[in-house]
């Protein structure tokens, strides 16, 4: 169902998302272009440490969060201002900057975006600058004082220990010469006693190093680690991805209304939806033919192209009609149908035209009778005069007519007068003739019955059809229909009718025990489901030429626009 509402509603789908493209091409290009420079600062001195301390690094991240909230404030943007000379105010720049801590680390970042890159990464510079300057990481002068002294002391120990080492090597060398005993004992004792110097001032080292790490690591402290460059992109997205995004969102957005359009509307659209809702058998389907301004000539496509897969559309709903009617027949080869519809402007007429011509040219004597008496059209598709016509006849009593006034058909003289050639060999048309003033019960009086048999019972016709009025505007055809008492084709227009006015309309109809037989889909649409397949295998097998092809890519959506009558 998805997949036949987006062919539906295709073009729908791509002129909304190419006016989101636009809007958003345009909006993009008029904006104007902002950059975005970075540095990160690290807080604390854990990282130094071989084997830190979970207490550092919780403290690390807990110091980090507090900085992140200061580099917004109104004093340090000012001095990063002041600092720099930068011609931008305060108030104007504190909506341009922001700060976050890189989760799970004691990372800082500051971003400043600003329409011009290069003081852009300046700014973003001199705020982690002014941030160390306001944090406790620079050291006293007292705290300065005791590490010049302690880098001093151990500078002087390790003199000490490496001209002890050198003057133990000296001994370990003489050791290596043949001596005597006594000589011997006295370089071992040499020997005893420069090692326990060693050993002294290796402890002593030891001690002045913890003293000194103590005074220069500190937990508090802020170091720039990646200072922020200038940026060669504007920030955010490009306006190609700002154009993207625009054509997604109006392409959704179409979509989705075109689901709700299908679900807030009620038409018959499908022949699927119509043997649904009207529980009645779809004997013909008729796609869109011809452009809306064509005259009802032009519409005549059975005669005027009879190789077209819509007049096969025709021959199929003549073939489906006279096969479901036959049922009902009693050794009786004739027929006899009212065509009409719903409402008004659903085809009725040119279908009922076509439908003539299409069971004329299998070799049926058709007699097509206008019964519209209100708003005739048979009379304008075959382009005939409507000087005389049905209502003629309903003022004429036929059982007044003498066997001398009958011909060789079995007409009287007063319906040859009515009865008009076609241009189509075995179609005849009786046209509406003058309107009166009272069509419903001339369509229903006992004349209109006896000049009905009078139809049937001639030689020369095997069909008749009555064009009628709709059936919800008037009562005409469900008048013409119970005293006839005859088949009705109930024509409806896909994606016009309304539900409730086929199932109104039919059951008018059943109230008054008139059968139904079945439904001509009008105009049906190549978009919904099953409607195009059926229209590239009629295209393909009477295309004339064998391997030819259905339209291809664009043109065949070209019958969607147009319309049938």
């Amino acid at each position: 169902m998805y997949l036949r509402i987006f062919r539906k509603w295709l073009w729908f789908v791509v002129l909304v998302a190419f006016l989101g493209a636009s809007i958003s091409y345009i909006t993009a290009n008029r904006q104007r272009k902002f950059y975005r420079a970075e540095v990160t600062l690290f807080v604390g001195s854990f990282i130094q440490d071989p084997n830190p301390g979970s207490g550092e690094i919780s403290l690390g991240r807990e110091l980090a969060r507090t900085y992140a909230a200061i580099v917004t404030t109104y004093d340090l943007i000012q001095a990063a201002i002041d600092a720099g000379d930068y011609p931008v105010s305060a108030g104007s720049l504190r909506g341009s900057i922001s700060s976050e801590v890189v989760e799970s680390t004691s990372l800082l970042k500051i971003s400043v975006t600003y329409t011009d890159p290069i003081l852009a990464a300046d700014i973003a510079n001199q705020l982690a600058e002014q941030l160390i300057l306001r944090s406790p990481t620079n050291l006293t002068s007292d705290e300065q004082v005791q590490i010049d002294l302690l880098e001093e002391q151990i500078a002087n120990i390790n003199i000490l220990i490496t001209q002890t080492r050198q003057e133990l090597d000296s001994i370990e060398e003489q050791r290596r010469a043949d001596l005597t005993l006594e000589e011997r004992q006295t370089l071992d004792e040499q020997r005893d006693v420069l090692l326990a110097r060693i050993t002294e001032n290796s402890a002593t080292l030891a001690q002045l190093y913890v003293a000194l790490q103590g005074l220069q690591r500190q937990t508090n402290e802020l170091r720039i680690v990646d200072r922020a460059q200038i940026p060669g992109r504007p920030a955010g997205l490009s306006t190609f991805q700002v154009s993207l995004i625009g054509a997604l969102i109006g392409a959704i957005l179409a979509y989705a209304l075109s689901i709700v359009f299908e679900y807030l509307n009620d038409t018959v659209r499908t022949p699927e939806e119509a043997t649904a809702i009207l529980a009645l058998p779809v004997l013909g389907t008729i796609f869109h033919f011809g452009r809306s301004n064509d005259t009802y000539p032009k519409r005549l496509v059975t005669y005027l192209h009879p190789s077209s897969p819509v007049a096969e559309g025709y021959r199929a709903l003549r073939t489906n009609l006279l096969y479901s009617s036959s049922n009902d027949k009693n050794g009786d080869d004739k027929y006899a149908f009212v065509v009409t519809s719903a409402g008004p402007e659903e085809g009725k007429s040119v279908t009922a035209a076509n439908l003539a011509v299409a069971m004329a040219t299998a070799g049926l004597r058709v007699l097509l009778v206008d019964a519209d008496l209100r708003r005739p059209k048979v009379h304008e598709i075959f382009d005939l005069n409507n000087e005389l016509g049905l209502t003629t006849l309903l003022f004429a009593d036929p059982l007044s007519s003498s066997e001398s006034d009958m011909d060789q058909g079995g007409l009287s003289d007063r319906l040859r007068q009515c009865i008009q050639n076609t241009s189509i060999p075995r179609l005849r048309v009786i046209t509406a003739g003058f309107s009166p003033s009272n069509p419903t019960e001339i369509l229903g009086s006992a004349l209109m019955k006896r000049w009905y048999d009078e139809f049937m019972a001639s030689s020369n016709v095997d069909i008749v059809l009555f064009d009628t009025p709709p059936t919800l505007v008037v009562a005409d055809s469900s008048v013409l229909a119970a005293t006839i008492n005859t088949n009705v084709l109930m024509v409806i227009r896909a994606g016009r009718t309304r539900r409730g006015a086929a199932l109104r309309a039919k059951a008018q109809f059943e109230n008054l025990n008139i059968n139904v037989v079945g439904i001509a889909l009008n105009q049906l649409n190549l978009s919904d489901q099953g409607a195009y397949y059926g229209y590239k295998n009629s295209y393909y097998y009477y295309s004339g030429e064998v391997g030819q092809n259905p339209p291809a890519g664009w043109r065949r959506f070209i019958p969607r626009f147009n319309r049938s009558r």
